[in-house]
């Protein structure tokens, strides 16, 4: 029988202002390879956020094309589907038990997006999520040596550092907040957790047991008072609403269709009525224009009218000018007076005598010309009101010819169209009433469908309820040790690297302290090579999820990777300043089975997976693939990405992005 429990994504969709974005999964591995920047990061971290990360940074070709974010999954088999504002990451996060497609049927629970925000009113998202894969609820101590300690909540966050290695974090020193003390000791907290290892786990259980028992008590009241309301009401059931729905969708389909053709009707009955339509379009055209010529005419008559006052104004001012001259008398150009530069005489008659033209002259001069051009203007505006009494004419004679095309057309309309307006009128009504009748029928469906998931919710607390007392039985006779896990991790590590082929591979362990790997000897942060420490940090995560094989574990069973390439030859210059180049040589990390080796294993981790029957899936992010992998393995990608759309692949995750800025730049 196969093993549902855990977390499996199916879908996670983008929902677009021009269309959707969606990215489908299966059980196993699930590759997502490609070009740089086309967005294969982002739906790891969308994912993250799905499940309850905090503010997530996004490309701008995302920000500009999404609205929100959908992610439909199964927790421990059941199905449902979490919506969530990408731009708002304090916002009520929704979930709803049912798949995407079927969201439309269903009310959504609503969840405070953190455990901070979560209060006895609403129930964080992390809380939800780890009810829903039964996992215990419990506060770890932040110094787990006092008695006294502070606690903190566990998150599921807290559990997804386990799942989860972003970009920075692949092969990073920093792995697990390794350098943050406080954060180290939780980490550390959590692992124990993970394992069941902590002193309060059996407490815990117990408490979870009866936590549960009483809400599945609470639930079958609550059913009952429901169902009794509902009995009364006499509801239909949800097929017989559903098939009700679809005879109204089935209604209102052949009504529109009949809307359609009494439309086409309308519009094609009368070539009478189309002739008087296009003449009065083109009379309204006309109309259009002469008003045009009419507004440009009359703002030329303003404009020269203006001008000529300004001409008017002028020649009063020479005018001034000359007379003020004749009154006060002219300069004595006998008069000699001396240079204000080098202190010579000059005698002003000698100077006048290089200019022809005395300044009254000049003065009489610019009015001649100022008349002049006001003479012109003159003509200008007389054309102007001439023009503008002929289109004053033309419009009256088009506006009489308006409302005689509009009479006729009124006439045609009443003798040819008009029959079918009733019948129009009346098919906008009965769809009217189908659509108001069908908005009843689902929100019947919605409250039938709370009903079923309240049965349903009952059923799985029940089911929940025996699992965590096996869970708790086999706790309490067979309880693991710290020893026994930290062993059995240290020969998954040790193993992992065989299969890896790593060089000297001498010293294998996990610490039983730090619960960190060790290689050589020498624990991971201390180690120099960037590509070993990527060998090292995807394995960890690997071997951790590999022993839900054999024991119950408090994981949810996926494990994401973003970038399992990193430092393996290919590192990103903004990554070169964390590893140490001659390391990296020595371990001659840039051999390429060694790359291929790591695909291997977590293909062939989830191979063994499905042998037992158990949920697994791993997702990896990638530049590149090796070509034995991607040409062996090719089922397991589900998406592949082209910066250029070479041989006809998307160009990214928002694949029309390119389409719509070359249109909008059009």
């Amino acid at each position: 029988m196969q093993d549902v429990s855990g977390l499996r994504i199916l879908q996670l969709v983008l929902v677009g202002y021009r269309k959707n974005y969606i990215v489908p999964f299966t059980p196993g591995v699930n590759i997502i390879y490609g070009d740089a920047d086309t967005g294969k990061s982002s739906i790891l971290r969308i994912i993250h956020y799905m499940l309850g990360g905090k503010e997530l940074q996004l490309d701008h070709e995302i920000t500009s094309s999404v609205q929100y974010a959908a992610m439909e999954a199964h927790i421990n088999g059941k199905p449902y589907c979490i919506r969530r504002d990408l731009f708002n990451s304090k916002r009520d996060v929704e979930v709803f038990e049912c798949a995407y497609d079927e969201i439309d049927e269903h009310f959504p629970k609503k969840f405070a997006p953190s455990l901070v925000q979560g209060d006895d009113q609403k129930t964080s998202l992390s809380e939800f999520l780890l009810d829903e894969l039964n996992f215990p609820s419990v506060e770890l101590k932040q110094s787990p040596s006092k008695d006294d300690s502070a606690r903190a909540r566990l998150s599921i966050r807290d559990l997804l550092k386990y799942c989860y290695l972003n970009q920075d974090a692949v092969g990073s020193r920093r792995l697990l907040d390794i350098g943050n003390y406080a954060v180290r000791v939780k980490n550390q907290e959590v692992f124990k957790y993970i394992f069941n290892l902590l002193d309060s786990q059996i407490s815990d259980l117990q408490a979870k047991i009866s936590e549960k028992a009483q809400e599945k008590k609470n639930l079958e009241q609550r059913l009952g008072i429901i169902g009794e309301f509902l009995s009364e009401v006499e509801y239909e059931t949800a097929s017989d609403i559903e098939n009700a729905l679809k005879q109204l969708d089935e209604q209102a389909e052949f009504q529109l269709e009949q809307l359609s053709d009494v439309n086409k009707r309308i519009t094609s009955n009368s070539a009478e009525y189309d002739g008087f339509k296009d003449a009065l379009d083109t009379i309204n055209l006309k109309i259009k224009e002469y008003q045009q010529k009419s507004e440009d005419a009359s703002r030329s008559i303003e404009r020269f009218s203006r001008l000529k006052n300004d001409y008017l104004n002028d020649i009063s001012k020479l005018q001034a000018i000359i007379q003020s001259e004749q009154m006060i008398g002219k300069e004595d150009l006998e008069k000699v007076s001396s240079c204000p530069i080098c202190d010579s005489k000059l005698e002003l008659q000698l100077v006048s005598e290089s200019f022809s033209i005395t300044p009254e002259d000049k003065a009489l001069q610019e009015i001649n010309s100022l008349r002049r051009r006001m003479r012109d203007l003159d003509h200008l505006v007389s054309d102007n009101r001439h023009h503008l009494a002929e289109y004053s004419g033309y419009l009256k004679d088009l506006r009489t010819e308006q409302e005689t095309a509009k009479r006729y057309l009124d006439e045609e309309l009443a003798s040819s169209i008009s029959p079918y307006l009733t019948q129009r009128d009346a098919l906008v009504g009965d769809i009217a009433a189908l659509k108001e009748k069908r908005a009843s029928y689902t929100h019947d469906l919605k409250t039938v469908n709370q009903f079923s998931s309240l049965r349903e919710r009952i059923s799985k607390l029940e089911s929940d309820v025996e699992l965590l007392k096996k869970q708790l039985e086999e706790l309490e006779k067979n309880g693991p040790s710290l020893d026994d896990i930290v062993g059995q991790l240290s020969d998954s590590l040790d193993a992992y690297l065989e299969k890896i082929h790593i060089k000297n591979k001498t010293n294998i362990s996990i610490d039983p302290k730090s619960f960190l790997p060790v290689v050589r000897g020498v624990e991971y942060p201390n180690i120099n090579s960037g590509g070993l420490r990527t060998i090292i940090s995807i394995g960890y995560l690997a071997i951790i999820m590999r022993m839900a094989l054999d024991q119950d574990i408090n994981l949810p069973g996926i494990l994401m990777i973003d970038t399992v390439g990193k430092y393996l030859g290919k590192t990103k210059d903004t990554y070169q300043d964390e590893t140490d180049a001659s390391e990296d040589s020595k371990e001659d990390i840039s051999d390429p089975n060694k790359y291929k080796n790591i695909y291997e294993y977590l293909i062939d981790l989830s191979d063994d997976f499905e042998d037992s029957g158990k949920n697994c899936q791993i997702l990896l992010v990638d530049n590149d693939v090796p070509a034995e992998i991607s040409e062996k393995y090719k089922g397991f990608v589900v998406a592949h990405y082209s910066s250029e759309g070479a041989n006809g692949l998307p160009v990214g995750l928002i694949d029309d992005w390119d389409e719509f800025i070359n249109k909008k730049s059009n």
